[in-house]
């Protein structure tokens, strides 16, 4: 009998079967073949090549530098916070033994956490026991007494205070407050640089410890580790990464250009949106309502296609400052300020602000900037083309307005 493929010889000799390449390996060489030689055309290019190179070096020395700076404040932070977390243990072990005055202002500091109008209650201690008095909301009572009472050197807590259902008729209790409570690091808005460099650091563990799980969990947990990382990589809410619920604001880009002009001969310039068409190449027109509060703007998106959408001035000084925002149901979200100030008799500073929000929203501004759609960049570069048409009557050389390219 013959020899089979995959099976052993029946004279008790072993076959080697050699298996070629697999096609996820083979897919995965030619896509990094096609990478790679997408980026030497990029960076080899005879006509661009050079200002590419140069700008991919400059961009190299800053992240360098962003980097060194980021260890070092990433360094005193760690400092900073193990110092605390020291002086934390011995306060709560070795801060019992200490004089009445120091106790009370203890607990003030406390209550200022848990009672809503901490000037409504005073504090009295005598030998270590607390008495409470004054007036405070019966629903903060309880979570008031339990917090004093675990503060170290308090031997206990008398609570002779009134306790009112609600503020009406209590002049003491009148004014707005709202206990300052503590908010764990995860739920604040701005994490630490030791929170991020943590979170980070147990992405990463977490993602390689993944590998042992079966794949469904595997996956899953590694997209919560891609999630958490992407959360410390950019300190921005996840809802502004994401773009959901983010409203408009899940980007902020703001730049500033001086001009050679008088504040008084400029601002009927920027007043007047029709300008923005000749001197910004993706504004392909700007129609103003009669009322003047509203205008349709069509730009270029995507592959060049037109998008339109109005925006709303919601306030408007003359001859100082302009905000907008896009009406509601439009598919990138957005509002602004433009503000004008004097430098002198015959020079003015154009400062531009925006919030937009962008589809997947800081994640898609991101994959917008490494496809060379930078809105950052084009905000730069268009302040420079309204800087030249204000000094000179036309914009900068070879640049294409929004009035040239519809005609």
């Amino acid at each position: 009998m013959g020899d089979r493929p995959g099976h052993g010889r029946l004279d008790g000799q072993v076959t080697v079967i050699e298996r070629g390449p697999s096609l996820s390996r083979t897919v995965g060489a030619a896509g990094l073949g096609a990478c790679a030689g997408a980026l030497a055309e990029y960076l080899l290019d005879p006509d661009l090549g050079r200002t590419r190179r140069a700008r991919v070096r400059d961009k190299g020395v800053h992240v360098v530098h962003r980097s060194r700076g980021g260890i070092g404040i990433l360094g005193r932070d760690l400092s900073n916070r193990s110092r605390g977390a020291i002086a934390g243990v011995r306060y709560r072990f070795l801060g019992r033994n200490v004089d009445d005055r120091v106790l009370s202002e203890r607990v003030r500091a406390e209550l200022g956490r848990h009672v809503s109008h901490p000037h409504a209650v005073e504090v009295h201690v005598d030998g270590g026991h607390v008495t409470l008095a004054g007036h405070v909301l019966e629903r903060e009572t309880r979570r008031a007494c339990r917090a004093v009472a675990r503060i170290p050197g308090v031997k206990g807590v008398e609570a002779s205070w009134t306790a009112h259902h609600d503020t009406e008729g209590v002049i003491q209790l009148q004014g707005g407050g709202r206990p300052r409570e503590r908010v764990p690091e995860i739920f604040q808005q701005c994490w630490s640089p030791t929170a991020r460099f943590l979170a980070g650091a147990a992405a990463a563990a977490t993602w390689g410890m993944a590998g042992r799980l079966p794949k469904p969990l595997a996956w899953t947990v590694r997209t919560g580790c891609a999630v958490l990382a992407a959360r410390a990589a950019t300190n921005l809410p996840l809802k502004r990464l994401s773009g959901i619920g983010a409203g408009r604001r899940a980007v902020d880009i703001e730049d500033a250009i001086s001009v050679a002009a008088p504040a008084e001969d400029v601002w009927p310039l920027l007043s007047d949106y029709s300008v923005f068409a000749k001197c910004m190449p993706d504004v392909l027109e700007v129609r103003r309502s009669a009322d003047g509060q509203r205008s349709q703007w069509v730009i270029s998106g995507p592959a060049g296609v037109p998008v339109g959408f109005e925006a709303t001035e919601i306030n408007r000084e003359e001859g100082r400052e302009i905000s907008w925002r896009t009406t509601e149901g439009r598919l990138i979200a957005h509002t602004g300020t433009l503000r004008l100030t004097p430098e002198g008799a015959d020079h003015c500073r154009i400062e531009v602000r925006l919030a937009y929000n962008p589809v997947i929203g800081a994640v898609g501004h991101a994959m917008a900037t490494l496809l060379g759609a930078d809105p950052a960049r084009k905000l730069q570069q268009d302040l420079m083309r309204l800087k030249s048409l204000i000094e000179t009557g036309k914009p900068l050389a070879g640049a294409v307005s929004g009035d040239e390219r519809r005609s």
